[in-house]
């Protein structure tokens, strides 16, 4: 394998999103707990629906689900909150991905959210020097067929591996446009019938 392209939250870093849940009661006072409880599946139907985010088609369709007034200084102040969240670098990342490297492996993210904030978490892990291409949620949004293809990059989709820990988005998704995919399930959660791993050290051995 040549290309191989990760996911970020769940499988480079996962961050605290108690910073997600301050930032909206500064916003939205009482009403940011229920706010906070619906989030991901606001942005989950969204990501389905639309094929990149968009400060104006998400304040839209957010205020439209919520009936909380979504605007562009809201989704910014948004964004620049979870930019500096604390994130934990998940276990033997750097191992694997020193591994890659030495094996002349081209690296890349796809990630669905704003590059505004993914890519400084990145640089704060020193993690992005890593990476020959950070593709953002701003660009094109996992699991539209697009998104893959261009992680794909110069690459033949036989040349490619999708690393990632969402079933839908990481492993069906990539597999879908003929990429091998690899879920990462650290907790052991889902069906032994998947490709999966449980630690990074596994696809050092695997590739």
């Amino acid at each position: 394998m040549k290309r191989f392209v990760f996911d970020l939250d769940g499988t480079l870093l996962t961050g605290s999103f108690d910073f997600e849940h301050e930032y909206f009661k500064t916003v939205y006072k009482d009403e940011a707990g229920r706010l906070f409880d619906k989030m991901g599946e606001y942005l989950d139907e969204y990501e389905r629906t639309y094929p990149r985010y968009s400060n104006d088609t998400l304040a839209y369709f957010l205020t439209t689900k919520s009936g909380l007034v979504f605007n562009d200084k809201i989704i910014n102040g948004w964004c620049d909150a979870m930019s500096v969240v604390p994130d934990k670098i998940e276990d033997n990342i750097f191992e694997l991905l020193e591994h890659l490297k030495s094996k002349d492996c081209s690296l890349a993210v796809l990630t669905n959210w704003y590059g505004k904030t993914q890519i400084p978490r990145l640089e704060k892990a020193g993690m992005l020097d890593y990476f020959d291409e950070v593709y953002t949620g701003d660009m094109v949004l996992k699991p539209h067929k697009k998104s893959y293809l261009m992680a794909m990059d110069r690459f033949a989709k036989e040349e490619c591996v999708f690393i990632g820990d969402n079933v839908d988005k990481d492993y069906i998704g990539p597999r879908a446009c003929g990429m091998e995919s690899v879920l990462y399930d650290k907790n052991n959660d889902h069906h032994e019938s998947l490709v999966k791993v449980k630690n990074m050290r596994e696809l050092i051995k695997k590739y």
